[in-house]
């Protein structure tokens, strides 16, 4: 079995070393080759990985974005990975993570026997203490796969931990760009639902990179957030009513104020600042896609009961 490694890059240069020396140390029974991303970087990202040619093996790089017009996320950067990929299997990783020791070889051979896996992830490797969660291990050797509050509650894993055989891709298609940052939750929620088992692999590794800065913690909280939202609409189905929109409303707020709440526990050193600001972004861009909903709901409901509503499109 041929193994595709898929690592989609933007401007990676800073971390981008680590990843591919990672990669150089791979020794693997199975043949593979290494697919390199670049979504439009403007950093000196393509001349490092240009410096790995014949160190790592069938070692390309593909653009995903060649401009004009705006530049599309990491999930675009996958889709267009996948359609590079020349091997029977993807393995995925991303520019600012570490594959451990035996990564590729430990998922190579559960994709031997299933179609679908994930490894494990570590924080500590790559993370200083003061942006770790205390006692997070999300997707780790400990918790095992992770879930999510809603709607479904099914197991899923992070993008840059997961291997698939190409008949998965082949049957799933793209990944949902809609879905943004969640996009690998959705991917594992619709495997699922086409009867595709995903198997956790914790003899593979991924020291996995948090955000280090305060911006980046409340930024990428945001874009789950958001994700969250999109899968929410897309598993729960669209909500039936104003009261519904307005139920589901009140939530967010309520969750956006309860973290509030916890501002106290950085005080105290609870909680590193970092990780509550992840928080605070998840929960403002919750209640931000609600707004959106309710906004959508009462346009749709003017243009019902109004001859002029049609000047006035529902927000999608």
């Amino acid at each position: 079995m041929k193994l595709s490694v898929i690592l989609p890059c933007f401007n990676g240069a800073e971390t981008l070393p680590v990843q591919l020396e990672a990669l150089s140390r791979q020794h693997s029974r199975h043949p593979w080759e290494v697919v390199v991303v670049n979504n439009g970087s403007t950093d000196h990202s393509m001349e490092i990985v240009a410096g790995y040619d014949g160190r790592l093996p069938g070692l390309r790089i593909v653009e995903a974005h060649r401009g004009p017009g705006p530049r599309k996320g990491v999930t675009h950067s996958y889709a267009v990975g996948f359609a590079a990929a020349q091997g029977d299997a993807f393995l995925l990783c991303e520019a600012d993570d570490e594959v451990g020791e035996g990564w590729l070889d430990a998922l190579g051979d559960a994709l031997g026997e299933h179609e679908f896996v994930a490894a494990a992830l570590e924080y500590d490797r790559l993370n200083p203490e003061h942006v770790r969660p205390k006692g997070w291990k999300q997707q780790s050797v400990e918790e095992g796969l992770s879930t999510i509050s809603g709607p479904t509650h099914w197991p899923y894993a992070s993008g840059c931990s997961l291997g698939l055989r190409r008949a998965v891709y082949e049957r799933l298609g793209e990944p949902d760009e809609r879905c943004a940052a969640s996009w690998d939750t959705d991917y594992c929620w619709r495997a699922r639902l086409a009867g595709i088992e995903l198997v956790f692999v914790p003899q593979a590794t991924v020291h996995y990179r948090l955000r280090n800065t305060l911006k980046g913690a409340y930024k990428q909280g945001r874009n789950w957030g958001a994700g969250h939202v999109v899968l929410n609409d897309k598993y729960a189905g669209p909500l039936p009513s104003r009261f519904a929109v307005a139920k589901r409303e009140a939530r967010y707020v309520r969750d956006l104020a309860r973290h509030l709440g916890k501002l106290a526990q950085v005080a105290t050193r609870k909680q590193p600042l970092g990780s509550w600001l992840w928080g605070l972004g998840w929960c403002v861009a919750t209640v931000e896609g609600g707004k959106l909903h309710w906004q959508a709901l009462t346009r749709q409901s003017g243009r019902s009961g109004s001859a002029d509503a049609s000047s006035h499109p529902a927000t999608t």
